[in-house]
């Protein structure tokens, strides 16, 4: 028997503020689509990027672990914003301690 409760990725731009859109469930097997959407955002515009994190349901530690990663990888001043992010998902940045990498930025709303 299987069950499926993984809910499909979604991640989509968004003009202003510059950003993405993410939606639905980023976890291992599909870290790729958010990947590929945010090395679109580093290459495309010299603005911070804001990650609207109010349609996501669930994200797991490597979903997580790549945000932080590309946080890093930017250059001073910019810098990647997580905006709308569940209490979930603040609950492991605290965790984790990934909150205060270098280039990361949560809104806590």
């Amino acid at each position: 028997m299987t069950f499926e409760t993984h809910e499909p990725a979604r991640v989509t731009p968004v003009a202003q503020p510059f950003g993405l859109r993410v939606s639905g469930e980023i976890d291992w097997s599909n870290r790729r689509l958010l990947a590929d959407a945010l090395e679109w955002a580093l290459t495309s515009d010299d603005r911070d990027i804001r990650l609207d994190l109010s349609g996501l349901t669930f994200i797991d530690v490597a979903g997580l672990r790549l945000i932080v990663a590309v946080a890093a990888r930017l250059s001073p001043p910019r810098g990647l914003i997580l905006s709308s992010a569940s209490p979930l998902t603040l609950r492991l940045l605290d965790l984790t301690g990934w909150e205060h990498e270098p280039g990361l930025s949560v809104i806590r709303n």
